[in-house]
Parts: structure tokens; C-alpha cells; sequence
């Protein structure tokens, strides 16, 4: 062998042994990259609480199918009756993969104050108050408990429970909307990917010729949380928002989810400037009606004086 030979060997040596370790961090430690429940350095414990927002809520624990103990938000307006409580959609949140609840509660309370709903803030094993260690299997069933406590409730509007989740909260809720859409009425879905297969290649970009759609390893994924086969299931109606500017996830990943869906009453509404977290900032009028249309079309929410009012 010459020397360029020699050098050459060396070199795709290397790139086989970089592309072996890379898979091997990735299937030992891919839970670690995907669920992040809290942010490095930030002492554990919540950050704010629901009253600093105004908002009036009740501290639930619940336990899973598998004895997982977790904690959750009922979150309200503040000064509604129950016979007001019992009136309003249900909105069960699923949040994206870092950090906990508390970091949400800006965002939930306008969601509270701007729709009039009642919003349950679950969070996933291992995050928040909640015990255990976050994987696929278990937050579908921390997602199912979730919902099925719920439905045990008789002072609240069990007819009207809408999913809405974010990011990797989109991929819960189209899970959990697939295997229960008989208990729910409607599931929103903003900036959320195909597979996580398809993200790899975001967290580790030489890692793309390895895995994705149609790559040899896709094996080594076992968080796979496949949401462009669960959403075809789906037959609910359905909103999908999508920003343009996502730096996260790529928006053409929620355009294939739209193409594959089936719901006959499935409505696309698309961002041209928001980022991966901030469209209900970036564009408010257009996220928020938007939000407020499908409401009133598919859960029969009659909105009220107040139903804009920000305090």
C-alpha cells in the first residue's frame, strides 16, 4: 500500500470509529438527549407557581398502570364558579422535552385567560413533582392516566377534552389521540416531528447517513415515537400549527404529518415568522384566533365578554 493509500485508510478508519462511538452514545444515552427534565445548573423545584399568574389550580397526584407516581396542574380562571368550571373545555397539555411545568405557566395562563378553558398540566415521569424515569412507554401511560383521571371527574366537562401538545408533547398527544379518540373531541399539534429517527441527524448531523427514513440503523432508535404512522389512525378533528422559522424542528417535518393525516376536519395554519417556541408572541392574533375558531367550531365553546381579556 502507498503512502496516500496508507492515509487514506487511516482516515475512513477514523470516520468508522467517530460513526461507531457517535451509535453507541446514541442508543445508550438517547433517553438522557431526548428528556431533559430539568435545565443544567438549575436547582430542582419549581420555578414559579400558578397563583404568581393569576391563576386559580389544584395540585393533583395520580399513580400509572405501572405504579408511577405523578403530579399534575388543574389550572382556572380565577373566580369561576362550579357550574362555570363544569361548563368549560378541558385542555389536557403535554409539554416539550426540557425542563418542567413551571416554565410553561406564561404561556398557560394566556391559554387560560384567552380561550376560557380549563387547562391539566401533567407532568411526565421524572419531570416536575412526578417520580420515575421519562421514556416513550412510560409517558404513554403517564398520558393515559392523565386523561382517564380526567373522565373519573364529575365536576368537570368530560364531553369536551381537547390534547394539545408541543413539540415532543405533539408526539404524546397524537400517541394518546390514536388509541383514545373515542374519549376525546379534538387534538392540536404545534411544531412537532415525524420520528425522532428523523430529528438524529439535527442532534447529530454525521449521523444522517446512518439514520433516518429509509437508513440502515434505524434500529438503534428505540424511543422511536413514530408520529407519521400513529396520525393517520387519528379521525378527530384536528389543528396543526407550524412555524416557518422553526430552528428546532424542521417545519417540513409537519407538513409530512398534515399529508399523512386522515381527519376529515383537520385545518393547517402556518407561521411565516415564529421560531420553535414563540408564534402565540411572535403572531398572536393569527395563534390565537386560530385557536379560538377551532374551538368554537369543534368543542362548542361559547366564548364570553372576557373571552380576550388578559389580566
Amino acid at each position: 500500500m502507498n503512502f496516500l493509500g496508507r492515509w487514506l485508510f487511516r482516515i475512513c478508519c477514523g470516520a468508522g470509529g467517530i460513526a461507531g462511538l457517535a451509535l453507541a452514545l446514541l442508543y445508550f444515552f438517547q433517553e438522557n438527549l431526548l428528556y431533559i427534565p430539568r435545565f443544567p445548573g438549575v436547582p430542582p423545584g419549581f420555578w414559579k407557581y400558578p397563583n404568581d399568574f393569576k391563576l386559580e389550580y389544584e395540585d393533583v397526584y395520580l399513580t400509572t398502570d405501572d405504579g408511577v407516581k405523578l403530579h399534575a396542574w388543574l389550572l382556572w380562571r380565577s373566580g369561576w364558579t362550579k357550574e362555570v368550571l363544569k361548563s368549560r373545555p378541558v385542555v389536557m397539555f403535554f409539554q416539550e422535552n426540557a425542563g418542567d411545568m413551571s416554565y410553561r405557566l406564561p404561556f398557560l395562563r394566556l391559554l387560560v385567560y384567552r380561550l376560557n378553558v380549563i387547562v391539566f398540566a401533567l407532568s411526565y415521569r421524572g419531570y416536575g413533582l412526578s417520580e420515575g424515569r421519562p421514556n416513550q412507554r412510560g409517558l404513554q401511560k403517564d398520558a393515559l392516566a392523565g386523561l382517564q383521571y380526567i373522565l373519573s371527574r364529575n365536576d368537570l366537562a368530560t364531553d369536551k377534552v381537547v390534547l394539545f401538545g408541543r413539540s415532543l408533547g405533539g408526539a404524546v398527544a397524537i400517541h394518546l389521540a390514536a388509541e383514545q379518540q373515542a374519549q376525546i373531541r379534538a387534538l392540536i399539534v404545534e411544531n412537532t416531528f415525524t420520528a425522532v429517527q428523523d430529528m438524529a441527524s439535527r442532534v447529530v448531523p454525521p449521523l444522517s447517513l446512518l439514520i433516518g427514513t429509509g437508513r440502515p440503523c434505524n434500529f438503534l432508535i428505540t424511543n422511536k415515537w413514530s408520529n407519521i404512522d400513529m396520525i393517520p389512525r387519528i379521525k378527530v378533528p384536528m389543528l396543526m400549527m407550524v412555524s416557518l422559522q422553526d430552528e428546532m424542528v424542521p417545519s417540513s417535518q409537519m407538513f409530512k404529518l398534515y399529508a399523512a393525516q386522515a381527519s376529515p376536519n383537520c385545518e393547517l395554519v402556518q407561521f411565516e415568522e415564529a421560531r420553535h417556541m414563540d408564534a402565540y408572541d411572535t403572531e398572536p392574533e393569527l395563534y390565537w384566533g386560530a385557536l379560538a375558531r377551532f374551538l368554537t367550531t369543534h368543542v362548542d365553546t361559547p366564548f364570553g365578554a372576557h373571552a380576550h381579556e388578559v389580566l
